[in-house]
């Protein structure tokens, strides 16, 4: 099986990591400021199964099924889904990760994706994926901000 890591994007976040990972597993609240999953449906817990709708491109969407293979409360959310019954051909695996920092934390988010398809699909996944990622914590960011200035 052919392994291959499409770069990952890293933000810092003035907030504390509850306040993020808050944000983060608020799955009901992602049509109103997530750019790149759009919807997100599934139970909070390692092994539950999740139905994400994404977007590579602010306007084609993607259904995908994933199971939440790490969760840890204010650390780090990783799922992994691919082709179904064809997994040797793509599957991804995405990392979220959230680290405490002197000025609040960093939130980087990363995608390892595996399979005979992979190699060609990189040039085209790094592109798009990474651009999908940095809005994505950028709209973290704001969404963090936002709830703050509400509780203020």
């Amino acid at each position: 099986m052919t392994v291959g890591r499409v770069s990952s994007t890293e933000l810092p976040i003035p907030a504390r990591a509850g306040m993020v990972w808050s944000v983060l597993t608020d799955l009901e609240s992602y049509p109103a400021w997530n750019p790149f999953i759009r919807k997100a449906e599934g139970p909070r817990r390692a092994g539950a199964r999740w139905r994400l709708e994404l977007t590579l491109n602010g306007r084609a969407y993607l259904t995908l099924r994933v199971q939440v293979t790490c969760w840890e409360p204010g650390r780090r959310l990783t799922w992994r889904g691919g082709i179904p019954a064809m997994p040797h051909l793509l599957t991804g695996t995405h990392d979220v990760r959230i680290t405490e920092t002197r000025q609040g934390v960093s939130l980087v988010q990363a995608v390892a994706v595996t399979g005979l398809l992979a190699p060609g699909l990189f040039p085209w996944l790094r592109t798009r994926t990474q651009a999908r990622f940095a809005a994505m914590n950028e709209a973290v960011r704001d969404e963090v901000a936002r709830r703050m200035a509400e509780t203020a």
